[in-house]
């Protein structure tokens, strides 16, 4: 009987201090002590009451003590199966769609939102993977942070749990389309103009001229009604564009395919009329519209720039996209404009205190020649100048030229390297470019961050890098040469005490033969005036031809190069160099212009070992195909007909893949 007494009170004090107000009873009971002590020495009756109340409770403890106990776990273990059949409901029936697998990534459970998610019956027990690969893909790249994702054609947000082994869903649905329509109708700014417009209309009568011009604006109009366009003629050649980018990415889509129709219609009617234009949106709500305007002038100037006939779009910071420029530019250079850019050239150079010139890097002749031309120029100037160069990267044919036996000066007073250079910087040095405009492809690509003030010469078209603090820019894409540009300076100061002499024409004239693969090549009436201006200075194509003069080994090299070329899609021809032998880029763009006599050929393209860590591709095409959205694709850039790129770190025959599918996209 006393161990029956003695396992009851065991069982009270057990249960008792599993609850968590077990202190704050023992407390209570002090208290309660403590008091009925006091009443005993104060009032002893009082004292004797509170001592029966104490054992009167002790005794009903004592014997509903089983009871109690028993009472409340039975309340608990109901609580227990209650709480999990509501859980399981919960889940079930929850608006977070929530699938379990096992270490094998194999379905273990699923609610009912997450199982009509992935639509897979009999799914459990099944291996993601087999369920649907995506379920694969969401376990290996995302964590617990909530992501939007598309499965089975739906969105959702998406959490995964890797401790728990659970994939989380939120359908998504509405709020996507909600965002998504937000996002079509964001404002679109651009601007269009009409390349040539002045002219065009100058070489037609008063009645042709106003029938084209009203049947060109009711085109547009037309146009622009059925593509959900807003268009405002501003001036005689030039439109606002409004539109949301939902129509953009139609447009887009399209590849603004309407301007070359357009442009092919009024062609055939011999009004050789394009347009260009400039897009500009952003993913700023609070974008305003004066930034669109200016960032969409800046995209309108980067296609002429580029040559015209082409739209350019952009958003924010995010590269920019081209279509078309598929036609080479009609000549609009001019006397009075190479005279008015000799002069702000010459503005800039009395300003500065000394004056550095770059050309890109790799030089090739015409680079080299237009620099020795600026020298001419600046040191006619009584100003000291020096031209950047990295010797190291000499082809022969610059070699020759260099130790030409009709140079009057000490060559290595005029060339230093980029470190060099640093040493003659201060705030009032000019920094001019030949030949090039993209830092990154300048000899002087470590001078930019000094804030000089740069002027930028060059022919190739306009790409998006760009130097920033430009003070005068002269990018003629009509031009066959850099040093045709520069030997037009030379032909409107013909008063000059000191033209040029024997050796910088004989330098001029071959930049020019270079480039234009003796005159076969981009050449124009201009091209012509400027190499017969350098014969009558006393350019010698004797000594010339001896410069371009080749070693058997390097036509060896270039003929092997044509002997591998490999068509794709009938009439691109793609040729590649032995893997770890290395090739100059002249011997290369001879290759390529080799392959343009081939039966069917349109664009050429020899991928070549430069340097042990870098690959060079040189394209060429008879003017159907961009080859320069095409090298831009690869970083590089140059002409519609004549382009290149440079690969670092990759080989040759990843260099291949990668030109595959930039002839790909630019189809």
């Amino acid at each position: 009987m006393v161990l029956i007494k003695i396992d009851r009170v065991k069982n009270f004090l057990n249960f008792f201090h599993q609850l968590e107000l077990s202190w704050q009873i023992y407390s209570l009971l002090l208290i309660y002590i403590i008091i009925m002590l006091t009443a005993f020495v104060l009032k002893i009756e009082i004292g004797i009451l509170l001592l029966l109340l104490l054992i009167a409770i002790f005794i009903f403890i004592y014997y509903y003590t089983n009871r109690f106990v028993s009472r409340i776990k039975m309340i608990a273990n109901q609580l227990a199966k209650d709480i999990i059949v509501v859980n399981e409901k919960v889940y079930d029936n929850s608006v977070i769609g929530i699938l379990l697998y096992d270490q094998d990534h194999r379905l273990s459970w699923g609610n009912s939102l997450a199982n009509s998610i992935i639509n897979y019956k009999n799914a459990v027990g099944q291996k993601l993977e087999d369920i649907n690969p995506d379920l694969m893909t969401i376990i290996e790249t995302i964590d617990k942070e909530w992501q939007v994702i598309t499965y089975n054609e739906k969105h959702y947000r998406v959490s995964h749990d890797v401790n728990s082994r659970a994939i989380y869903w939120i359908e998504f649905e509405n709020e996507y389309n909600i965002q998504q329509q937000y996002k079509n109708n964001r404002i679109v700014y651009g601007y269009l103009l009409l390349d040539d417009f002045d002219e065009v209309v100058q070489s037609l009568d008063d009645q042709e001229a106003s029938n084209f011009d009203a049947d060109l604006i009711n085109e547009l109009n037309i146009w622009a009604q059925q593509q959900d366009v807003y268009i405002k003629r501003i001036e005689d050649d030039k439109f606002i564009l409004l539109l949301n980018v939902k129509t953009l990415e139609k447009l887009e889509n399209q590849k603004f395919k309407y301007f070359s129709e357009i442009r092919e219609k009024y062609y055939a009617r011999n009004i050789p009329i394009s347009m260009s234009i400039g897009i500009a949106y952003s993913t700023d709500d609070k974008v305003k519209i004066n930034r669109l305007a200016k960032e969409a002038q800046m995209n309108l100037d980067l296609a002429l720039g580029r040559g015209g006939d082409q739209v350019v779009v952009k958003m924010d910071e995010e590269p920019a996209r081209f279509y078309g420029g598929d036609t080479n530019p009609t000549e609009k250079r001019t006397n009075t404009r190479s005279k008015l850019v000799y002069q702000a050239l010459i503005n800039q150079i009395d300003q500065a205190s000394n004056v550095i010139i770059s050309g890109h890097k790799y030089p090739d002749m015409d680079s080299l020649s237009s620099a020795l031309g600026i020298y001419k120029i600046a040191t006619e100037r009584r100003k000291l100048a020096k031209i950047i160069i990295n010797e190291s990267t000499f082809n022969t044919d610059i070699k020759n030229l260099l130790n030409s036996p009709q140079i009057s000066y000490n060559l290595k007073n005029i060339f230093i390297d980029s470190e060099t250079a640093k040493t003659y910087l201060n705030p009032k040095t000019l920094l001019i470019l030949v030949d090039h405009h993209r830092p990154s492809l300048s000899e002087a690509e470590q001078l930019f961050v000094y804030g000089l003030n740069i002027v930028v010469i060059d022919h190739h078209r306009r790409s998006e890098e760009f130097p920033k603090q430009t003070v005068l820019t002269y990018i003629e894409t009509t031009a066959s040469s850099t040093s045709e540009l520069i030997t037009e300076f030379f032909m409107n100061v013909r008063n000059d005490s000191e033209p040029v002499n024997r050796f910088e024409a004989t330098a001029l004239l071959a930049g020019i033969i270079v480039d234009t693969n003796n005159f076969s090549m981009r050449t124009g009436s201009r091209t012509f005036d400027a190499a017969s201006y350098l014969k009558s200075r006393g350019a010698d194509t004797e000594q010339i031809q001896r410069m371009l003069q080749e070693d058997l080994l390097e036509v060896k090299k270039r003929n092997q190069l044509i002997e591998r070329t490999e068509f794709y899609d009938s009439v691109y021809a793609i040729t590649q160099s032995e893997s770890g032998l290395p090739i100059d880029n002249v011997t290369a763009a001879q290759a390529a212009d080799g392959m343009l006599s081939l039966t069917h050929v349109e664009a050429a393209f020899v991928i070549f070992q430069r340097t042990m860590t870098s690959i060079g591709i040189s394209a060429r095409s008879l003017g159907k195909i961009n080859v320069q959205k095409i090298m831009e694709s690869l970083g590089g850039g140059g002409h519609l007909s004549n382009a290149a790129a440079q690969l670092e770190n990759i080989t040759v025959d990843e260099a291949k893949d990668l030109l595959l599918q930039a002839i790909n996209q630019n189809k």
